[in-house]
């Protein structure tokens, strides 16, 4: 019985030290479709929080974005620029600008402190072994980031989202 007893106890810490792995494994599988937010921070003190998703308002066309959100009250976002993606090997993307998808056509402002852009533009995309560096247009001007490995491999992987007119 006390043999049985251990036994049992083994096999469940067995499965319980796998279980981790397994979920590891399956969310680092599945495709960035929403991410958490990511926190930026430069070398001038400049901080914003950056999410990717999916394009949810259907007046607009679909597709992966992200947004990037100043988190001091003195820094606005530029709603006209280009967002400049560059890894160390000299590739660049430029991002469109898709700051008035962020409110419903309805004439509403668009926050000043937040921008979004279009990651359908990030193609080839980066690779996930070299680091990639972020260049947000501000009223403090270009604001310089240095993307962590994990965010660059998130870029790296996502894939193209369905469209939404080709999922009815």
């Amino acid at each position: 019985m006390a043999s049985r007893i251990h036994v049992h106890a083994r096999l469940k810490r067995g499965l319980l030290g796998v279980l981790p792995l397994l979920l590891a494994f399956l969310l680092g599988a599945a495709p960035a479709l929403a991410a958490d937010s990511w926190s930026l921070n430069d070398r001038a003190g400049h901080r914003l929080s950056a999410q990717v998703f999916e394009q949810p308002f259907p007046e607009y066309p679909s597709g992966l974005r992200i947004r990037l959100t100043a988190l001091d009250a003195k820094t606005t976002l530029d709603h006209s620029a280009d967002l400049v993606l560059s890894d160390s090997m000299g590739q660049e993307w430029s991002l469109p600008n898709r700051s008035e998808e962020i409110v419903p056509r309805d004439g509403s402002a668009v926050p000043p402190r937040t921008a979004q852009f279009d990651l359908e533009a990030l193609m080839p995309r980066p690779s996930e072994a070299l680091p990639l560096h972020l260049e947000v247009p501000s009223s403090q001007g270009v604001l310089d980031f240095n993307l962590r490995p994990e965010q660059v491999m998130e870029l790296h992987v996502m894939e193209s989202v369905q469209r939404r007119s080709d999922q009815t």
